[in-house]
């Protein structure tokens, strides 16, 4: 799988040199996931590293709903794993979203409604340690993740900051244009 994860991460750096839009990145990314992962799906959220909340997030395998539903959810709240997983600077993992006892009780109903009943949530980083957002995998809780699969969702997280990372540049250079 190293070599799949070194293709995706030149891929990715292309892309970023040819001024892809960070979004656009992003999808392909979650894509490329669940491509090497059947069953499972993939996500991103995306933090607003100054109000500490979550301005989008990208699930191209779910309803657009399930995204926009997450916008300006505060991480200081905790609500759901993604949030305690920036919160904390960890992964974390549900196992059975529906009993998670960590949840808030309508964190849990959406995601329940868009099929997520089991995942993990990764801190996708700057070079400097600081959470950007996530990278997020839904899968089936009757199977559950590999080790390896668990292995490549850290190298996509890894990914996903540089992502993120582009993305903020972006945003900080428009608006200084403006």
């Amino acid at each position: 799988m190293s070599v799949v994860i070194n293709v995706i991460r030149s891929r990715v750096l292309e892309q970023i040199q040819s001024g892809f839009a960070p979004e656009e990145i992003l999808n392909s990314l979650c894509l490329s996931f669940e491509a090497h992962s059947p069953g499972a799906k993939a996500g991103v959220t995306i933090l607003d590293p100054t109000l500490h909340t979550f301005e989008d997030a990208s699930f191209p395998s779910l309803s657009p709903d399930y995204a926009k539903a997450l916008q300006g959810i505060s991480v200081a709240d905790k609500p759901g794993s993604c949030a305690l997983a920036v919160y904390e600077g960890r992964t974390v993992v549900s196992t059975d979203v529906a009993s998670d006892s960590r949840f808030a009780p309508a964190w849990k109903d959406l995601g329940l409604k868009h099929g997520l009943e089991a995942l993990v949530s990764i801190p996708a980083k700057r070079p400097d340690g600081i959470a950007l957002g996530t990278f997020v995998v839904a899968y089936p809780p009757k199977t559950g993740l590999s080790r390896g699969d668990l292995q490549t969702a850290d190298a996509f997280a890894e990914i996903c900051g540089l992502v993120l990372s582009y993305r903020h540049s972006r945003s900080a250079e428009a608006s200084q244009v403006a």
